[in-house]
């Protein structure tokens, strides 16, 4: 064995052994230059009466598949990117409005995210406040530096870009081949990995890039995504807390994600790869990642169960893996709430538990219970060619099938065989389709669907599907970048495309649609349009429903020219929003009540301001009893607010109304709800139209 080659084996040890010696060096430092500052995420300062010190985290997220024409595509990195997004809103501090994501961005727009980001931190700036900013990238790059669809964004100018940010602490990672190149500029320093103590007082950069300058970066079809994004979200999410303290730092979650990928990719066709850090930290003080402290769906994995252990949700997606040796402590997991399938590899048995995790209760805890097999999986270099897309497939180009046992698949003895044409009877199978699959009955297609797969019953892709599923009553799809058409459509995540139905649910939808009476999603960056939607954040959500878990429900309370006093219910998503609201006026000529709804977008002015629109739709009646006379209102609405605080906000505009009275029972003037003034006013034998300019004002908890 070479020095280099010990040196590569016993790194991590080596980079432990250094961290220890530096902290010990800065502990001793610290007891002769006398008391710490404040710790790392908002504490106050040993001193009670020195002013509270917080730390607020900003964060820019890229994920980028497209290299250029002269690259592979990738599948992974705009999931990794939102992986990434996700722990840091959950478990990271970083509010929703102080996180900028990005899909295949070019580098004007990622230009602009810079400037936008730049322009959050600056308002954000405060005597008692630190700032940090996260910078994350997956996808293509160089020796030279980023590929964004073919455009090169050079390494001198992106370090100059983060580092020029106004902010006390940048951190960048970068998950992509070659990026140790941008470790390795003139002027990058290779220090002790991160400092260690009790304060938040650290200043400067720590850069963090998943390869090499001469590795390619590494993605997988088992993992659903790259090696190392996987692993530092797993460690972010707990695995990494080696102390137990439940804090994950940035020194543990690299250290975690370093080992991890090595181990991994050791024996993958793109050979072993070496993360790699550049850190200019000044001050004392560790840098927390996560509080796993946050959350209340959690994961305890016992001292007694070890191996290698895969935690599968509920749409199939591996959501943390990790190595724990048999006897060591519980290692405690922060993940979402919902169901897991979790299997242990310890070498020579498989053993798997399915557990469910719930909000509110305490963690779960792991039991080893089932078996199952868990096959080799195969990688695409992030830079280099991938392997053919048909290797270790039996190929059976046509298939003709009564249900599998009676089927051309079933004569071939061989349990991964592709089809390029498939009709069934009854039920078909087969690992993979790149062509057309239909059946009466079920088509299943166990790993990747390409072109269209159709059935009477169910169609069923729980890999990759980039097809149009056509199925009477149900379709499934592990990831969905296509479209869906059934009475019942599901997919884990959607990339890009559509679903469908009567209803919809999806996980996570980066730029997706779907259509149904009633839509569920977990996140949304498309659009929902249907009668009831909901989902724990959409962008866009239009419906007589369109909720959101991050949104909320908001009661309201106005006053306005058709009624005195209004009292009302708004949820939302992020732009849009749908409100169902009642209103009285109980004196003057204008006596009367109302009730309706409407739809509407938000549009976010800066941090605390906003600007409203709707449409509104009412049923109005005159009188504080119940004639039987109903006229139709429709309000359009412009308001613009204040958010004085989280559930307080103060808002008011104009609006235009239109009241029909469909029937004219005589010649006398009837009253118009609220004030009595109109600027149209037209009558016919059947009708009776009025129109006015009028207001509102009123508070939004």
């Amino acid at each position: 064995m070479t020095p280099l080659d010990a040196y590569a084996l016993h790194r991590g040890r080596l980079r432990a052994l250094g961290a220890w010696l530096l902290c010990s060096w800065i502990v001793l430092v610290a007891s002769m230059a006398g008391p710490a500052h404040a710790r790392p995420l908002a504490v106050t300062a040993p001193d009670a009466s020195a002013p509270m010190t917080s730390v607020r985290r900003f964060a820019l997220v890229v994920g980028a598949n497209d290299g250029g024409d002269d690259r592979v595509r990738l599948r992974y990195a705009g999931s990794d990117a939102h992986a990434i997004a996700l722990v840091l809103k959950e478990l990271g501090g970083v509010r929703s409005e102080d996180l900028i994501e990005l899909n295949e961005p070019t580098p004007a727009s990622l230009d602009g995210a810079f400037t936008a980001m730049n322009k959050r931190l600056r308002a954000a700036a405060g005597p008692n406040v630190r700032l940090q900013l996260v910078f994350y990238y997956s996808g293509h790059s160089d020796e030279q530096g980023l590929l964004l669809g073919g455009s090169l964004v050079k390494y001198p100018a992106l370090r100059t870009k983060v580092k020029s940010a106004p902010a006390d602490v940048k951190i960048a990672i970068l998950d992509s081949c070659a990026s140790g190149a941008f470790t390795r500029l003139k002027g990058g320093k290779k220090t002790a990995p991160f400092l260690v103590g009790s304060t938040t007082k650290v200043e400067g950069h720590a850069f963090l890039t998943s390869s090499s300058a001469d590795e390619a970066a590494q993605e997988s079809d088992r993992v659903g995504g790259s090696f190392f994004t996987h692993y530092l979200t797993t460690g972010m999410r707990g695995a990494a807390d080696v102390n137990k303290d439940k804090l994950v730092t940035l020194s543990e979650a690299y250290e975690f994600a370093f080992d991890e990928t090595l181990a991994r990719t050791e024996a993958t066709r793109g050979g072993a790869q070496h993360a790699a850090y550049d850190i200019q930290l000044a001050g004392s003080g560790d840098l927390i990642m996560t509080d796993l402290r946050r959350t209340s769906a959690r994961l305890e994995i016992m001292p007694e169960v070890g191996g290698r252990i895969f935690v599968r949700n509920g749409a199939g997606n591996l959501a943390a893996e990790l190595y724990k040796a048999v006897g060591t402590g519980p290692v405690l997991l922060a993940l979402e709430s919902g169901h897991y399938q979790i299997t242990v590899d310890d070498g020579e048995t498989l053993r798997r538990a399915d557990v469910t995790l719930a909000e509110g209760r305490r963690p779960a805890q792991l039991t080893n219970d089932g078996l199952t097999v868990v096959t080799r999986e195969g990688t695409v270099s992030r830079g280099g060619s991938p392997p053919p897309p048909t290797s270790g497939y039996d190929e059976v180009p046509f298939n003709a099938s009564l249900f599998p046992p009676l089927s051309i698949n079933g004569q071939s003895g061989h349990k991964r065989i592709r089809n390029v044409f498939s009709v069934a009877a009854g039920w078909s199978r087969a690992a993979r389709i790149d062509g057309v699959a239909v059946a009466f009955g079920a088509v299943i297609v166990d790993e990747e669907m390409h072109g269209l797969v159709g059935a009477l019953g169910a169609a069923i892709v729980r890999g990759r599907a980039e097809a149009w599923q056509l199925a009477m009553f149900y379709n499934s799809a592990g990831e969905l970048n296509g479209a869906q058409t059934g009475f019942v459509n599901h997919a884990g995540r959607i990339g890009t495309g559509a679903q469908i139905g009567l209803v919809n649910h999806a996980g996570d939808m980066d730029h997706g649609t779907q259509i149904a009476l009633i839509n569920t999603a977990h996140k949304v960056g498309g659009v929902q349009i249907g009668f009831i939607n909901f989902a724990h954040e959409a962008k866009a959500s239009i419906g007589l429903i369109g909720a959101t878990r991050e949104y909320g429900v908001h009661p309201e309370v106005w006053t306005s020219d058709a009624a005195a006093f209004n009292v009302g219910i708004r949820v939302g998503a992020k732009y849009t929003y749908t409100f169902l609201s009642m209103g009285l006026h109980p004196f003057g000529e204008g006596r009367g009540w109302m009730a309706g709804g409407g739809i509407g977008g938000h549009v976010p002015i800066g941090k605390r301001f906003f600007f409203d629109t709707d449409l509104a739709a009412h049923a109005y009646s005159r009188g504080l009893k119940f004639d039987g006379r109903i006229s139709r209102m429709t309000s359009l609405r412009a308001a613009f607010g204040w958010q004085i605080r989280p559930r307080l906000t103060l808002y008011g505009g104009p609006v235009v109304r239109v009241l029909v009275d469909r029937t004219v029972r005589d010649a006398t003037p009837l009253s118009r709800g609220g004030l009595s003034y109109s600027v149209l006013d037209r009558s016919s034998r059947t009708s009776r139209i009025r129109a006015w300019p009028g207001f509102i004002a009123g508070l939004r908890f």
